[in-house]
């Protein structure tokens, strides 16, 4: 099981999940635009709202794979103590 972490797995988020919560965002965030008035501060909220579930969901992505992406994790230092603990 160890090794699995050190090596480079297939994304244990679901692509069909991730569809449907990007949709649904989607449609809440439409329906909010729908339904508020028209005025800067509405407009403000909503896009200050979108942009931290967004932000939330890219964060969650980018933990989904800590070895790849944006901030990378070096392998070397993982392998060598799963090397000291076979030992």
């Amino acid at each position: 099981m160890r090794w699995l972490f050190a090596q480079d797995v297939e994304s244990s988020l679901s692509r069909p999940l991730l569809v449907v919560l990007v949709f649904w965002l989607g449609v809440i965030f439409a329906s909010f635009g729908l339904f508020a008035p028209r005025n800067a501060t509405v407009f403000t909220v909503v896009v200050l709202c979108a942009l931290s579930v967004s932000t939330a969901v890219f964060v969650v992505l980018a933990l989904n794979r800590p070895f790849s992406g944006l901030v990378e994790l070096s392998r070397d230092p993982f392998r060598a103590a799963l090397w000291r603990l076979d030992q």
